[in-house]
């Protein structure tokens, strides 16, 4: 079975609530397991500055892949999100949507695409790296890990398109 690569519609809005509650119930650490509102999923479907992709195999939901574009004199830059689903992660899903994603990017006009990845996020880390970013730095111990007890940097990239 083939794995589509698509802008998001209207129709897919319950099955990416789905996957932001599942992010959510395993305390997945993404700005997505944040937003549990089918109507603030819907606003980005009419803000020309919200950049929305899905991977679907079928009519299944894999991956969803967000970009915010900065306001203006920032609008040639976006602020990146992505998110697998549990059991699709392995297969390169977040590399392929994030590839598929940063083209519809650059046809839209955006040079600059920015996104943070928490330092004990590997599989996270390798993605963004394998798909030409550069490190840009730091926030250091910005965040706190209930699970390992410790505070966890914050790291930025970026990449020109």
């Amino acid at each position: 079975m083939e794995i589509v690569f698509r802008e998001m519609f209207l129709n897919d809005v319950p099955k990416v609530v789905d996957l932001f509650q599942e992010l959510a119930m395993e305390k997945a650490e993404v700005s997505f397991a944040e937003i549990l509102s089918a109507d603030e999923i819907k606003d980005w479907l009419t803000d020309e500055d919200v950049f929305v992709y899905v991977a679907l195999r079928e009519e299944e939901l894999l991956a969803v892949f967000r970009g915010i574009r900065g306001k203006q004199n920032k609008n040639h830059a976006a602020y990146l999100t992505a998110a697998v689903g549990k059991k699709h992660r392995g297969y390169r899903l977040a590399k392929d949507i994030t590839l598929y994603s940063l083209e519809r990017l650059k046809e839209a006009g955006i040079k600059l695409v920015r996104t943070y990845v928490y330092s004990n996020n590997r599989p996270s880390i390798n993605t963004v790296l394998s798909c030409g970013f550069t490190f840009a730095g730091s926030v250091y111990q910005h965040h706190y890990d209930e699970a390992s007890g410790i505070y966890i940097d914050d790291l930025i990239f970026h990449k020109l398109l």
